[in-house]
């Protein structure tokens, strides 16, 4: 009798020990397995093709016969021989004498640059009767103009120089070309106007690269020009 009273609590101890050893073993087989992260495949970039010019208006040779020259126009570009029409000629070009007479002038039709500070891109035919070679030369020679080096178009050769202004910053470009033509004045202008981004209007502003790409545009036209006499 006292030896089984003696066993008892060992085998209560021994059946306690089981039922934890049990119980951790259980905990173990039913705990959740880490959930591996599904590896989602990215989808190749889209690269966008670059935009490209409108064909309207078509591309067209446009003739002066009072000046006697021809050039050629590219597509995307107006033409107006009317000043007021798609722009003011004595704001592009500022310098130009008053009595100065626009033949010409052709706008790109089209914003290249839609998220930039651009506003137009213009090429100006002017003349000027009555004027001396001395006078017509120094239209690119006085300030604000900085001189630049001479350029030949069509085997003429024309003095040049480079115009910048702006209130807040520059917000127009200007490089005129003038030379003495059968008794006038013949002045070419390649415009460029922009307005003030930053801070001021939320727009980019135009890079250099981006100038250089609107010039290119305006002297491929200055390039076509051709004098008939």
């Amino acid at each position: 009798m006292k030896k089984e009273s003696y066993c008892m609590p060992q085998r209560l101890i021994l059946l306690a020990a089981l039922v934890l050893i049990a119980s951790a073993l259980h905990a173990q087989t039913t705990e959740p397995k880490p959930q591996v992260p599904k590896v989602v495949p990215v989808p190749p970039l889209h690269r966008s093709a670059p935009m490209q010019d409108p064909t309207d208006p078509p591309p067209q040779d446009v003739t002066d016969p009072r000046d006697h020259l021809s050039f050629h126009l590219p597509a995307a570009w107006n033409l107006s021989r009317q000043d007021g029409e798609i722009s003011t000629f004595h704001l592009d070009a500022r310098t130009a004498p008053r009595r100065s007479q626009l033949r010409m002038v052709a706008s790109l039709a089209f914003n290249p640059y839609p998220q930039s500070t651009f506003e137009g891109a213009l090429f100006y035919v002017s003349s000027t009767a009555n004027i001396s070679a001395a006078a017509c030369a120094m239209q690119t020679a006085t300030k604000p103009f900085q001189v630049l080096p001479p350029a030949t178009i069509d085997d003429v050769k024309f003095a040049r120089g480079k115009d910048e202004h702006g209130k807040i910053c520059t917000e127009a470009r200007d490089v005129a070309y003038t030379a003495m033509r059968h008794g006038s004045c013949l002045r070419f202008d390649l415009a460029i106007n922009s307005f003030c981004g930053g801070e001021v209007s939320g727009a980019q502003d135009l890079t250099e690269g981006q100038l250089q790409a609107l010039y290119s545009r305006l002297a491929g036209i200055l390039d076509s020009v051709h004098f008939t006499r």
